[in-house]
């Protein structure tokens, strides 16, 4: 067999296979292209740019999803041609947060009420669902963006399906780059642009943009705000998938843990599992980072660098920071949606939340006994001590960074060691005149000037 397999022809990357018709977009297909594409623009860098969209590109084409697979693998007829990104992401999370009901009931239950007789602009519209909704709440206008192609024709075949078409108007475009005459500036805004953590979809400096440009003084926002919070945990099973337990069989191979990475905020999806589903234990009551009202906050209004007193209730180890957020309906938190897995575990719901966006998941290390060239270990606390956790945004504040200390002090920043006092200089000259000690055992050979 495996003769027969290596003497079969091979076809390049995107040729049809034999007896096949050939595919939209390969070398004997003709070029099928879903939309031409935009350059990127200047005004677009400060805004998050959403998987699968292709508004805001220019000149060449999608990449097409039949040529994402393996050249002798088959691809559905209904795929070709098709935009690969976005395959991948309804596939990721599209359809676990469609059939998140209790998402669908939190936004349905937000626009209750308010939405009656009024012009509403949904950003980042989708599928078109809560477009869909506030047109069958009684909304007398609604106008939906959304960044890709393929998403505004089938959002299309949905408003049809649900007799929605005459009510709802459909914009392929990012929202930022959109115009509005004053007549069809919204009395309500509902965007679903929630990430992982809250803001890492971008969700605040889109919903900035739309108070300044789209909407009505004193319009109506949903959700209205949101916390973002952080808790400690204790999970000897989370230490088994990112450290050296012991070596094994009385292997000591430890020098491996000297890689562990605890400066990167990974999703647990990253990670392969879903929190609430192994082991663990808080070692402290949930820590709230920031709020936000989205009526009226920008991304400096919460502070991109914090050192937050931690007072521990457990004694034992905390291995890692897990980050989860809620968001409600109205300043008055009629209505609350949450992805603490706490809340979410046993609910008919809960699995497609925690698989559409889970939670962040931090490790880190004791700041007392590790150094830059030793091994990291967990913090060891004591129930009743009180520990800091220094956080670190990035500009936009969509992704924090953690690290914990002892010290309500902030500390100097750690040195590069070198291989020799006189720096690139000494060393060069340490070469030259004989070899240079690297510390480490190892030897730089002595080399001649050419």
């Amino acid at each position: 067999l495996a003769q027969d397999f290596r003497a079969m022809p091979k076809r390049r990357k995107g040729q049809p296979v034999p007896g096949e018709p050939p595919r939209p977009g390969s070398a004997n297909g003709g070029a099928k292209t879903i939309k031409p594409q935009r350059k990127p623009r200047p005004e677009d860098s400060e805004f998050w740019i959403p998987p699968g969209s292709d508004a805001h590109l220019e000149g060449g084409s999608v990449n097409c999803f039949e040529n994402s697979l393996d050249q002798d693998h088959w691809c559905p007829q209904r795929l070709l041609g098709q935009n690969h990104e976005l395959i991948h992401t309804v596939n990721d999370w599209h359809f676990a947060m469609l059939n998140d009901t209790d998402r669908n009931w939190f936004f349905w239950h937000a626009l209750e009420g308010v939405v009656k007789d009024k012009v509403v602009l949904d950003i980042g519209s989708g599928s078109g669902l809560l477009s869909m909704m506030a047109a069958r709440l009684g909304a007398s206008k609604v106008t939906a963006i959304e960044g890709n192609t393929e998403m505004i024709r089938l959002a299309e075949k949905n408003l049809e399906r649900n007799k929605q078409q005459e009510k709802v108007r459909l914009i392929h475009n990012l929202s930022n780059r959109v115009k509005l005459k004053p007549e069809e500036k919204a009395d309500v805004l509902v965007s679903e642009t929630l990430g992982a953590l809250m803001l890492g979809e971008g969700t605040l400096n889109y919903i900035v943009d739309a108070r300044k440009r789209l909407l009505k003084p004193g319009a109506i926002i949903i959700p209205a705000g949101g916390r973002q919070c952080a808790v400690l945990i204790e999970s000897p099973e989370i230490a088994t998938i990112s450290s050296i337990s012991g070596g094994w069989n009385g292997f000591d191979l430890s020098a491996i843990d000297t890689l562990q990475d605890t400066a990167t905020l990974l999703l647990t999806k990253t990670w392969g599992f879903r929190f609430n589903s192994i082991e663990s234990r808080r070692m402290c009551d949930p820590i709230p980072l920031f709020e936000v009202d989205f009526h009226q906050d920008t991304a400096k209004s919460i502070q991109q660098q914090m050192r937050i007193p931690v007072k521990i209730t457990k004694t034992g180890q905390v291995h890692a920071v897990l980050a989860f957020w809620e968001v409600w309906s109205d300043t008055g938190k009629e209505h609350v949606m949450t992805t603490d897995p706490e809340k979410t575990k046993g609910q008919p719901w809960g699995f497609a939340r925690d698989m559409q966006w889970g939670q962040g998941l931090q490790l880190c290390e004791d700041p007392d006994e590790t150094t830059r060239a030793g091994i990291p270990k967990p913090t060891d606390v004591q129930a009743g001590e009180t520990i800091y956790l220094v956080v670190r945004f990035n500009s936009d504040r969509s992704l924090p960074q953690f690290h914990l200390s002892r010290s309500a002090e902030e500390e100097k920043p750690a040195e590069l060691p070198t291989a020799d006092p006189g720096g690139v200089e000494g060393v060069a000259k340490g070469v030259a005149e004989g070899g240079v000690d690297l510390g480490n055992g190892a030897d730089w050979p002595a080399m001649s000037s050419g």
